[in-house]
């Protein structure tokens, strides 16, 4: 019989790094939760050996399906889930995969910013993630937490607010940021190092080391540095020279919190970056300038 580890949001992000590197390992098949299982991505996981699932957390009864007969389960919530929010999804996942007796939750989440910031700040996205942590802890299931900093993929998405704009003659790069001149920033590249995170976990789970990732919470960053010191990297590894427009209101009132709670209430102080235990579970950490030289340059065609 196949190990089963589920993971949700399989094509995503999160997800989809986590089933390459499961995939990768060969000790577990990967069951991939797609809202879209006909996707070309999903097709393209399949053809690697994944199984690929329906899920949707609009329909719960879904994403228990999902979830009977896996021995290990990798969870994310999905934002913007209309009639779910974040911390209900999250709460699902903990208590189906209780009653169907999956052996560990590796759970992906957040720093949370009411409670960091006394309350003075509010993002539901992000507090209902905390949230959930909390409630896992609390369950008795065994668990490891992840924890996320700022997504370097953000400046490559075109959608973010922060996304580079290269000037017509490729000398110039413009990038606007909502970051807060000061901010000391924790920054992940996800790509690269949570599959390698979650995969690594799972590993010694499978090997028999459950000591070493049982109740344990672990951050996957590669950099905690000035925010200014990042767009110096930035610059250094595009060769060009970069303009950054500092941006002091969106409009946006969940995004504009997150950053200004970041600049006054510096996100997980005093944990190391990159984590020692993951580290000691054999995850290798990229670094910015990693990132972009491999994955920024190319994709601003530079």
């Amino acid at each position: 019989m196949p190990r089963i580890a589920t993971v949700f949001t399989g094509m995503g992000l999160q997800g989809s790094s986590v089933v390459r590197a499961l995939l990768k390992d060969g000790i577990f098949v990967p069951r991939a939760v797609t809202r879209s299982p006909d996707s070309e991505s999903a097709k393209e996981l399949a053809a690697l050996g994944a199984e690929i699932v329906q899920g949707d957390f609009r329909d719960f009864s879904s994403i228990r399906k999902a979830i009977v007969g896996s021995e290990v389960v990798f969870a994310v919530s999905y934002p913007n889930v209309p009639g779910a929010d974040e911390f209900e999804q999250g709460k699902f996942i903990v208590d189906t995969c209780k009653e169907e007796g999956v052996r560990l939750v590796v759970w992906s989440s957040t720093t949370g910013v009411s409670g960091p910031s006394g309350g003075k700040y509010e993002a539901y996205a992000l507090d209902n993630k905390s949230a959930v942590d909390d409630y896992l802890r609390a369950s008795g299931l065994p668990h490891t937490i992840l924890l996320n900093g700022g997504f370097l993929e953000n400046w490559t998405r075109p959608r973010f607010p922060d996304h580079p704009r290269v000037s017509d003659d490729r000398s110039e790069v413009t990038i606007p940021s909502r970051w807060v001149k000061g901010t000391i920033a924790v920054l992940s590249w996800t790509e690269h190092d949570l599959g390698q995170s979650g995969a690594a976990v799972l590993r010694a789970y499978a090997h028999g080391k459950v000591d070493e990732v049982n109740g344990k919470t672990f951050l996957v960053a590669c950099a905690r540095l000035p925010i200014e010191e990042y767009f110096k990297k930035v610059e250094a590894g595009l060769g060009r020279k970069v303009t950054v427009e500092w941006i002091t209101h969106l409009g946006q009132p969940m995004r504009d919190a997150m950053y200004d709670m970041a600049y006054e209430f510096e996100w997980y102080k005093g944990m190391p970056v990159p984590d020692p235990g993951l580290i000691a579970l054999g995850v290798k950490f990229g670094t910015v300038e990693e990132f972009v030289e491999t994955v920024m340059k190319p994709h601003l065609g530079l």
